[in-house]
């Protein structure tokens, strides 16, 4: 069981936003999403209330098994120059490496506060995936294995071609599971986790998830982002809906489609659980276009 939380969320575009505060800031949750305790580091507000945010909480504290806590940097992934492309490559981006270095030493201070760090789980959407990966490396060269980290569609641009000791990768905590909902735009291509989910996956033409549609849309608008979000909503559902997603295990995706029910059947993993043992690999399924998404083993 665990009883930490830690969810460090950047959504590309949906928290860009004016700079001012260029601080991270630790918001505590208790037993609901208005009752927190934000750890400051001067005194400017900051309100992180943007759907994942609230989603990801809101599901976690309703199980009734976790405190939440949230690393809230959205000053940190600002657009800051003229464009957001820009401002992600030369400001975002280098601000995620360094906050995942630091994050790790305040989560090592944390540690000999208290914190069990054996039962604490980081949780990071797009860029902050690399956040929590690069947090759980630094600890790892530490000496300190941080359990459980999940990557909710990491960020592909710029990271994809990273060594895996500066991103997510499969080393950055004993247990890595990693949701790809938007491979082909704003999410990575490549396996980063002990096991790497793909919902939806096809080998021809753009992943889009059902719901979403493949239309021109201005850049980073929530049509835009649609698919990117998708991978947030799945893991939220895993939790409201235990037992309705399910992937499972194949090579690549091409055997999978070749695969026979019982095939497919053979090795499953349930999203958003903790394994201590696990075929690590590739896990495919597919999803209703709204909530409930999951489909149980229909969807596979």
């Amino acid at each position: 069981m665990f009883a930490s939380v830690l969810s460090i969320l950047s959504i590309i575009g949906a928290v860009l936003c004016g700079g001012g505060d260029e601080q991270a800031k630790l918001r505590l949750y208790y037993d609901s999403f208005e009752n927190y305790t934000e750890v400051l580091f001067d005194d400017a507000q900051s309100y992180p209330t943007g759907p994942a945010v609230t989603g990801l909480i809101k599901a976690y504290l309703e199980q009734g098994q976790s405190n939440v806590a949230l690393l809230n940097w959205d000053r940190l992934a600002a657009q800051t120059h003229d464009s957001i492309p820009h401002s992600y490559l030369s400001w975002a981006v280098p601000n995620a490496l360094k906050l995942g270095a630091d994050f790790a030493d305040v989560l090592l201070n944390l540690s000999a506060s208290g914190l069990d760090l054996n039962k604490t789980h980081l949780v990071g959407h797009s860029l902050g995936a690399h956040v929590v990966g690069i947090t759980g490396n630094r600890m790892a060269k530490k000496g300190v294995k941080l359990p459980w980290i999940t990557g909710l569609d990491p960020a592909g641009i710029i990271f994809d071609g990273k060594a895996p000791f500066e991103r997510l990768s499969p080393k950055s905590a004993g247990f890595v599971d990693v949701i790809h909902s938007d491979p082909n735009r704003y999410g990575s291509k490549k396996n980063m986790g002990t096991v790497d989910f793909w919902p939806n996956f096809r080998n021809i033409g753009p992943v889009v998830q059902p719901g979403c549609d493949n239309k021109p849309h201005p850049s980073f608008s929530p049509e835009d982002l649609c698919s990117h979000h998708k991978c947030w909503q799945y893991l939220v559902d895993s939790m409201k809906y235990p037992g309705s997603v399910l992937g499972s295990y194949a090579k690549s995706y091409r055997m999978w489609k070749k695969y026979s029910t019982k095939e497919r059947l053979a090795t499953v993993l349930e999203l958003g659980k903790y394994y201590d043992s696990v075929v690590p690999g590739n896990y495919y399924f597919t999803t209703a276009a709204s909530s409930p998404h999951g489909l149980a083993e229909n969807g596979l």
